[in-house]
């Protein structure tokens, strides 16, 4: 653990490794572009924060975010997290990295969040910022070019492709609805309708009516040079070559599990529901920013969030009596 400022608390507890637990104003659960922006507005608010990352997500994997203000060439997603880490630092959040097991409510201002290796940390609040887990196959090369040249998210990134061949790699209706969607920026697109090489007879038509042309079946490579790709090689053997893409698969799963318990509610689709104003659950002292809530899943909305959450976080804590943290 690094970065641990002046003053924290500390308290005795025999269920914790060697009976002691550190104890916070906020466990901040997901350490990406969300939960760090978080953070570092809970510590300029004197606030003793813990960030809580298993150092892995959407951010970990993007190659490059093109949309947000002051990058202008961008930043990758890494390099985002990394400068954002060094930020809260420098205003006396800690960082602890690991998979947290279990999050459990003790009192209404009490929680315990359990890693798997046995560490224990306690807090007054908690952020939840674990995202969501993209439903993509394990194609050689996909991995290299996600965020560079192949693209998830027309909204963030449907400009990279403006009036460009395309490829569309998808399942099902998944992949009709991202071409849909691309039509706006390229009419020159073509489908892969991945691992269904015999389509029912409404998915064909859809496929048909796009007015694109369309192959059903997986890919065995993508050629990438330095994340760029080249060309994608079907199951067939095919060859088609191409520079930019997007993907939609379904099976997308939102990470929420540690809210579950807590029940706190969420849509059908697994996203939580917050509110508007503060960004805290119907789970009192439970707030949800970034991927895992519903909101339009853009890195400047999450960062934005994070901050919001924070402010409202911090109001909490005041309602509480929460001494702040002594950075002396």
């Amino acid at each position: 653990m690094i970065g641990q400022a002046a003053g924290y608390a500390m308290e005795t507890d025999n269920r914790s490794v060697g009976g002691t637990i550190m104890f916070y104003d906020t466990i901040i659960i997901g350490g990406g572009i969300g939960g760090l922006q978080a953070a570092i507005q809970l510590g300029r608010s004197l606030r003793r924060v813990v960030v809580i990352d298993r150092q892995t997500g959407r951010s970990v994997a993007a190659k490059n975010y093109r949309n947000i203000l002051g990058f202008p060439d961008g930043i990758s997603g890494p390099g985002l997290r990394d400068l954002g880490i060094e930020q809260a630092q420098r205003v006396g959040v800690e960082l602890a990295y690991g998979e947290v097991a279990s999050l459990v409510r003790e009192a209404e201002d009490r929680f315990l969040a359990t890693l798997q290796d046995g560490r224990q940390y306690q807090a007054h609040t908690v952020l939840i910022a674990t995202g969501m887990t993209d439903a993509v196959p394990d194609i050689p090369g996909l991995v290299d070019c996600l965020g560079e040249s192949i693209y998830i998210c027309p909204d963030c990134d449907g400009y990279e492709v403006k009036h460009q061949n395309t490829l569309v790699i998808g399942t099902g209706d998944e992949l009709i609805h991202m071409s849909e969607r691309l039509r706006y920026f390229t009419q020159r697109q073509t489908l892969v309708l991945w691992g269904e090489p015999a389509p029912d007879d409404a998915l064909r038509d859809k496929l048909e009516r796009s007015g694109f042309p369309w192959h059903a079946e997986s890919i065995r490579q993508i050629e990438q040079v330095g994340g760029q790709l080249q060309a994608v090689v079907l199951a067939s053997g095919k060859r088609i070559i191409a520079h930019k893409a997007f993907v939609a698969f379904s099976g997308s799963q939102v990470n929420n599990e540690l809210i579950k318990p807590l029940q706190a509610s969420m849509l059908p689709n697994g996203h939580v529901l917050v509110d508007a104003r503060t960004k805290e659950t119907s789970c009192r002292n439970v707030w949800a920013v970034g991927d895992v809530a519903a909101h339009s899943q853009m890195v400047a909305i999450a960062m934005g969030d994070g901050t919001q959450a924070a402010v409202w976080i911090h109001k909490r804590l005041l309602e509480q009596k929460r001494e702040a943290v002594s950075l002396a």
